[in-house]
């Protein structure tokens, strides 16, 4: 994977919820900072300058925000003018079945310091839940449900050292990754195709589904849209075909109206 490819590939992890918040930016110049090659290629020879321009006094104001935004949608279109073979959409091409991704139930509480508000958060794993403001949007979801995973529940998950399955430590390496907590979905999915580790799918906020599929290199974000029927950025996982087929037949059934 040469410089740009990096770059690409961090890039596909922020907008999988169609927002892009200023800890997301963080992440990115963090990105920059432990990755200085990839900042003298594009797209990193255009976004390291914005972000050295935009933390000049140490925050970024919402203008900013907006025109990061812009041009990380300006890049991914790009991307896909450079590579036009990347957009074209895999057909199904074998067997593939489902279960429901769950959180393991953990007994056990833990105090999860917060550096940057410099207070402490009470985690507690048998639901999960966590007395963080955020976790206060997740708090309607079913008990054991990953988007139930805030950023201080997924510290609290790495502290039991328990060892964790495949798809549940590539969610809870996101989270410590990009400093955020799994997106807050109700629908959640593990796909399996034989012979491979199960991909895990989650229905985002808007027509956008998040993809942690299996990768050489271990677990990679994704993302698929159904509707479009196309990959962000036109990278998609391996049996990237039976994945799309899981998200139209399974996600459909929850996206359906009710008969009245």
């Amino acid at each position: 994977m040469d410089d740009t490819q990096k770059t690409i590939a961090f890039l596909r992890t922020l907008t999988l919820d169609g927002l892009l918040t200023a800890d997301e930016v963080w992440a990115l110049a963090k990105f920059f900072n432990d990755n200085p090659a990839c900042t003298r290629e594009w797209p990193g020879d255009v976004l390291a300058p914005m972000l050295n321009s935009a933390f000049d006094d140490d925050s970024i104001n919402e203008e900013e925000m907006t025109v990061m935004a812009e041009t990380i949608s300006a890049i991914e279109s790009e991307w896909l003018a450079r590579n036009p073979g990347l957009a074209e959409s895999e057909e199904y091409a074998g067997p593939y079945t489902t279960r429901p991704a769950l959180l393991p139930v953990i007994d056990a509480r833990f105090d999860v310091p917060s550096p940057r508000e410099e207070c402490s958060y009470v985690v507690a794993l048998k639901d999960p839940a966590c007395t963080c403001p955020e976790w206060q949007n997740r708090a309607i979801l079913p008990q054991h449900n990953p988007g139930r995973c805030c950023k201080h529940v997924a510290h609290a998950f790495l502290r039991t050292g328990k060892v964790f399955e495949p798809w549940l430590q590539a969610l809870i390496d996101d989270c410590f990754a990009y400093g955020r907590g799994t997106p807050a979905s109700r629908d959640w999915l593990l796909v399996q195709v034989p012979e491979q580790k199960p991909a895990v799918i989650t229905a985002g906020p808007n027509s956008w589904c998040n993809v942690f599929a299996p990768t050489p290199e271990g677990y990679q974000t994704f993302a698929f849209n159904p509707e479009e029927r196309r990959w962000s950025y036109g990278e998609a996982p391996v049996n990237a075909g039976a994945i799309e087929k899981a998200i139209r037949n399974e996600f459909a059934k929850s996206a359906a109206p009710t008969a009245m």
